[in-house]
Order: structure tokens, then sequence, then C-alpha cells
């Protein structure tokens, strides 16, 4: 078996090779091209290929293009590899080589988990979205801020729907100057809002997931947030247990142990960062609903509130959320408040 370390760059990645002994075979820059990295495999594959590539926003075309020229192919995170990361000589040079020896010896950390195409393309499709939402979201933000200004007060959410914009530009707004800001930012409000959709019509048709099912049998899980869940999570057998899924998720807190004393801190914020926001999201609609299917979640809710606070209770309650997901997608069932209510009495 030959190994091999990748620093993956924009125009150019530099490789370095050894054989099982950790004797240098070749090292080099080759382009970052699909053509390349197929060259590179067909050179050394007699022997097989093992190379490891560290996590990075060109990662997923290249793994794939590896995996296809038939090599063994290891993703980690570089945040993980200290030496590399805490190396005084930052070169692609030293990265590939440290990369390599430390595949040949198997001194790597636990690898990236690369998901699927289709998980992929989830994905890809529900960033776009963000995006486009965000930039909605700030648009509406500068609207307000400049009604405001001029001494105009909306209802919340009034920007939200067209009918509110329509209403400002019926009569809402008489300054003349503020009239065109308003009416040229409609223009761009309506036509995020088409792409939005276009968005969630593509995204509708990724709805009969049987995952996305269980999950929308949730309170306050809608399809969105339930891609979410299955576009981050992608196979939930790969998590042991719902812990490890919370820390996943960057919902997990910091720890700092020193001899017996041990001291929890904030959130760590590692992670997936959208799979965090959706849940702390939902944990916040299900705080200001009253149905009955989030009672029991309330009342854990206000206990916790109560003890150590509002925010530290809506994170609580995220991870809650996430563990009754994580329940629910892993042994196929759906959604009861009945056993929430179970545990409750026996606790």
């Amino acid at each position: 078996m030959y190994y091999c370390g990748i620093d993956l760059g924009g125009e150019s990645s530099y490789v370095f090779v050894t054989d099982a002994k950790g004797t240098k075979l070749w090292a080099g820059t080759i382009k970052t091209t699909a053509t390349a990295f197929q060259e590179l495999v067909k050179k050394f594959s007699k022997e097989g290929l093992a190379i490891a590539i560290e996590a990075g926003n060109q990662t997923n075309w290249v793994y794939r293009t590896l995996v296809e020229a038939g090599a063994k192919v290891t993703v980690v995170n570089p945040k993980k590899v200290k030496l590399i990361a805490e190396s005084r000589r930052k070169t692609d040079k030293v990265d590939a080589k440290i990369l390599c020896e430390l595949l040949r010896l198997d001194g790597l950390p636990e690898p990236v988990h690369m998901p699927s195409p289709q998980t992929l393309r989830v994905r890809r499709l529900l960033s776009a979205r963000r995006q486009l939402v965000r930039q909605r979201t700030k648009l509406c933000n500068f609207v307000r801020s400049a009604l405001r200004q001029a001494g105009i007060r909306l209802p919340a959410r009034a920007l939200c729907y067209m009918v509110g914009w329509e209403r400002l530009l019926q009569g809402g707004v008489q300054d003349p100057e503020l009239l065109t800001i308003v009416s040229n930012y409609y223009a761009v409000f309506v036509q995020l809002t088409q792409s939005i959709r276009e968005l969630d019509r593509q995204l509708a048709e990724l709805l009969n997931d049987a995952r996305v099912k269980r999950l929308k049998t949730m309170p306050k899980v809608g399809p969105i947030a339930a891609l979410t869940f299955v576009a981050a999570v992608d196979d939930v057998k790969r998590f042991s247990s719902s812990r490890k899924l919370i820390s996943y998720a960057g919902l997990a807190p910091t720890v700092r142990q020193s001899s017996e004393r041990t001291q929890y801190g904030p959130i760590t914020r590692e992670g997936r960062r959208e799979l965090r926001a959706v849940w702390v999201q939902i944990a916040h609609l299900v705080v200001n609903d009253t149905t009955p299917a989030t009672r029991p979640l309330r009342a854990w809710f206000d206990r916790v509130a109560r003890r150590r606070g509002r925010k530290t209770a809506i994170v609580g309650l995220a991870r809650r959320l996430l563990v009754i997901a994580y329940q629910l997608v892993k042994n196929d069932v759906d959604y009861q408040v009945e056993r929430l209510k179970r545990k409750r009495r026996v606790a």
C-alpha cells in the first residue's frame, strides 16, 4: 500500500507520497483538477493508494473524484490534526507530509463523514435558501429603520408579506424620497421571495423521505426544519448516542476539568451551525405554543427557567428536542406526547 497526503489549494495542490516503510516516492505540485487527481491515482494504483486530505470547501468533489478513481480516501478535520494546526513551519509541503505520515502510522483523528450525493443536493438547496432568507431579512430591517427615522412605526412582521408593502406604497409613505426607497426595495423583496419559493418547490420534492415524515410529527417542526436535520445528520446510525449528536450540533456545554473540579460553561458552538440554529428556533416556538402536544416540554422549560434563567432553558430545550428527534429517526417511531408525560411521572 502506498500512502499520500494532499494539501488542497485553489489552483494547485501539493502531494506527498511514500511507501509502507515511509520512503518518499514522489512529492510535488499538481493542478487542482479532476484530471490531475485521476492521473495521480493511476500512477500509484498498482500497489493500492490511501490518501488523506483536510476538510474544506473543495473536499466533496475532490473526495468523489479520488474514490471513483480507485483510491482509499480519508478526510480529516484540520482543527483536530494538531501537528498541522500548531506547526510553526506552516507550508503546503509540510502539511501534505504530515498528513501522509499520520495516515501511514494510523495516527489521524476520526475521519470526517462524507455525505451521499443526495444529501449534498439537499444541503446545497438549504444553504442557498438560508442565504436568500438572510438577504430578505436584512432588506426588511433596513426599510423598517428608514421608516422609523421618518416617524413611521410598523406593526411586527408588517414587511414579511406583500400586503404590508402594498399598503405602504398605496398611501403609507408621503415623503417622495422615502417612497422611492420603499418601491425599489419592494421590487427586490418580490424577487427574493420568488426565488425562495422556487427553492421551496425543489425541496418539496424531497419531502417523501420517511425520516422527514417522522420529524414532522413533532410539534412546531416544519418541512425546512426536518430537511435541515436529515441533511446535516445524513445517517443517524453514525451517532452511537444522542450526546454525540448534540456535540455535532454545537449544543454541548464546554467543560473545564482540573483535579476533582469540573466546571461547565456556555455551549461549544462547534459543528453544524444550521442544525443548531434551527433547533434553537424550534425551542422558541415550542415555548410560545399553547397546544397539548407541547405541554410537557413547556413545563420542563418553566422549571429550568426558574432555576437557571430563560436563555439557558431555551438552549436546554433545544437539546431536549434534538434528543427526541434523534430517537424518532433512529427507532422509526412518531412523536407521542404521552411518552413524555410518563417519563415525568416516573421522575
